[in-house]
């Protein structure tokens, strides 16, 4: 990778108006070499370029975000770009996660979001990738110590939802929004695991599932009841589950309805 074309993309992205922008100043030989250990070592895209890149050059030469991170920095403080740190060594399954290179790797996104801070720009940790329930619950625990927003990048909390995982990883944020450390949730689509590629009709759907997880987390956290309410009373009104609906009974209970019973 070439330091000085990828500095040139960052900055035409930032110029061009991109608000968040991605970075993997994580991967390392160390982190690296524990997590070979695992069953599935790497499963990050953006990551596993920078680690092929380091293992193309024998790990001589440092991470290439680390080589430019200065000057990041000063263009996403002028441009008021917020950086998101990568998680190269998310796990990619739910027996890999909270392992010793998963550890590794949060502590030096937490550095480097202090690193990061103190230049005066804003900053997300992203995290975890596929982690058991209460993984997701010891992993948000070291996430939040520092208070730095934090994106989930899932968290997927079990490998079977093929074709299904807009559902997983939305139950898996609401996890990990429930203990405090879910800030921005990134959507994943059915076809996160099936080799498809997404369509705009499985984006929406995604999208829209996100949203229902981040309005239980805001409920929890926030107290924010005002949908709720609202359709609530419609059906109190209309004496019907089925909102907007404005008269008695529907053909699924038709009159047993036990919300027509005055």
């Amino acid at each position: 990778i070439d330091q000085k074309d990828l500095l040139e993309i960052i900055v035409d992205q930032m110029e061009c108006g991109v608000g968040l922008i991605t970075i993997h100043p994580t991967a390392n030989k160390e982190i690296y070499e524990e997590a070979k250990k695992r069953i599935v070592p790497i499963t990050s895209r953006g990551g596993g370029i920078v680690i092929k890149d380091l293992v193309a050059k024998e790990f001589k030469d440092e991470n290439v975000y680390l080589r430019i991170l200065p000057q990041i920095i000063s263009y996403a403080r002028k441009y008021e770009v917020v950086l998101s740190i990568g998680t190269t060594f998310r796990s990619a399954n739910i027996f890999d996660s909270n392992d010793k290179a998963q550890r590794m790797e949060i502590e030096k996104q937490i550095s480097l979001a202090k690193l990061i801070s103190q230049n005066n720009v804003g900053v997300i940790i992203e995290s975890p990738g596929h982690a058991r329930p209460n993984d997701i619950k010891r992993i948000s625990s070291i996430l939040k110590t520092e208070g730095f927003p934090i994106m989930p990048l899932g968290p997927i909390p079990t490998d079977i939802a093929i074709g299904m995982d807009h559902v997983s990883s939305a139950i898996g944020a609401v996890i990990m929004g429930l203990e405090g450390c879910a800030n921005i949730l990134a959507t994943v689509t059915r076809e996160e695991h099936t080799g498809g590629r997404p369509t705009i009709e499985s984006t929406i759907e995604s999208i829209k599932t996100a949203r229902i997880a981040a309005h239980i987390i805001d409920i929890h956290n926030l107290n924010d009841t005002v949908m709720d309410m609202i359709i609530v009373q419609n059906r109190a009104k209309a004496n019907t589950c089925v909102f907007g609906k404005n008269t008695e009974n529907c053909e699924r209970c038709k009159e047993f309805c036990p919300l027509s019973i005055k």
